[in-house]
């Protein structure tokens, strides 16, 4: 969502400079360096190195007086708000996760400054309700913020499709249902092969589309295997051009157990995808049942796969719920609107500290690569 907002940002007013912190996770870097943005490394490769770069993020606090900083992720937020309390400049905290489903460390040590945020933006309302629940929500203030995406440029992206049915092997008269993941447990993405293996069994001009990598990827061509659906399952592992694969699928299926707001869902809906998707996190925020896509409960197997086969059988029915996803969309997830908010955001609370012109703003993330 960074390299999203680039193009948004009001750089006549704010000086944007952005950091992160694991040298690996550095895929956007080139893109926000060639669109003219200062980018630092903390260098942090072990969680013991926190020290360190905490001292390398003070030197470059003195050496860039910035003016206020936005973190993303516990780590980098602690690290944001210990900077911030030391030089006496706002912080901005976004929250992408549930409260629950960090690890209990995490949790108490995010804890422990929380306090410290000038405000903390959530992703979803169920995000604003896991920091209440957790008591967090008593110690700052929190504004649910829902994620955006640039829906001409997501649109711009999918370009021409010649070609990429043949690339995957998947035969022109078959219809696609996909999914854009990272491979771990929260996905469930075995829920998601088990649909795929309800629905072959009754239709056989379908493939299914699982594109991304990470952790479960061995289990995950293990479970293909023992479904013995090799045939009609493609993984074409990570694609930089993932927007252009997502707008060769018919239907996006979602299983995850838990979420914040999906990037790839939003995208899917811009690109007038239907959705079948778990209702969980702030996807019920986005999907209205049975308008946008249908939405069931958490491993909810043949209902997921029956949602599917009917999305499936009834081209209009695709249309329409496409349509009115890509709508709503626009009209109230476009990135531009988050940007406008935020830089609003920057300016209240500068005001508030008594500085109602920033120098510069720091950015602050653990990575930057694609969610």
């Amino acid at each position: 969502m960074i390299v999203d907002s680039l193009p948004y940002l009001n750089r006549e007013q704010f000086d944007y400079e952005f950091a992160y912190m694991l040298p690996w996770k550095d895929f956007l870097v080139p893109n926000i360096t060639k669109a003219g943005f200062p980018v630092h490394c903390l260098g942090m490769k072990k969680t013991w190195h926190f020290p360190v770069v905490q001292r390398r993020f003070q030197t470059l606090m003195q050496q860039r007086s910035f003016d206020l900083i936005h973190a993303d992720l516990p780590v980098t937020g602690i690290l944001a708000r210990l900077m911030g309390r030391r030089f006496g400049i706002p912080v901005i905290y976004t929250e992408h996760n549930l409260q629950e489903r960090y690890h209990p460390l995490t949790r108490r040590a995010n804890a422990l400054t929380f306090g410290w945020n000038d405000c903390v933006l959530a992703v979803s309302e169920e995000v604003t309700a896991s920091i209440n629940r957790s008591g967090l929500g008593k110690k700052t203030r929190v504004t649910t913020l829902l994620n955006g995406v640039p829906v001409e440029q997501v649109r711009a992206e999918a370009g021409n499709l010649n070609g990429l049915r043949e690339e995957f092997g998947i035969p022109a008269n078959h219809l696609v249902v996909g999914t854009v993941a990272v491979f771990r447990r929260q996905k469930r993405l075995q829920d998601w092969l088990e649909v795929a293996n309800r629905i072959t069994q009754q239709q056989k001009n379908v493939t299914f589309l699982l594109v991304g990598h990470g952790p479960e990827e061995t289990m995950l061509q293990s479970k293909i295997r023992e479904l013995r659906i090799e045939d009609c399952v493609v993984i074409p592992g990570f694609r930089p051009d993932g927007r252009r694969v997502m707008a060769l699928m018919d239907v996006f299926l979602m299983t995850s157990e838990f979420e914040g707001l999906p990037m790839a869902l939003l995208e899917a809906m811009a690109l007038r995808k239907p959705v079948v998707a778990t209702a969980v996190g702030g996807i019920p925020e986005v999907v209205k049942n049975g308008d946008e896509g249908f939405l069931t409960v958490v491993g909810a197997v043949n209902e997921l796969a029956g949602c599917t086969t009917k999305l499936l059988g009834d081209p209009q029915l695709r249309q329409r719920m496409g349509e009115q996803g890509a709508a709503k969309v626009e009209e109230r997830f476009h990135i531009k609107h988050r940007v406008k908010f935020i830089e609003a955001l920057y300016l209240e609370v500068l005001a508030e500290r008594g500085n109602a012109i920033p120098l510069a703003i720091e950015i602050a993330g653990s990575k930057l690569e694609a969610a």
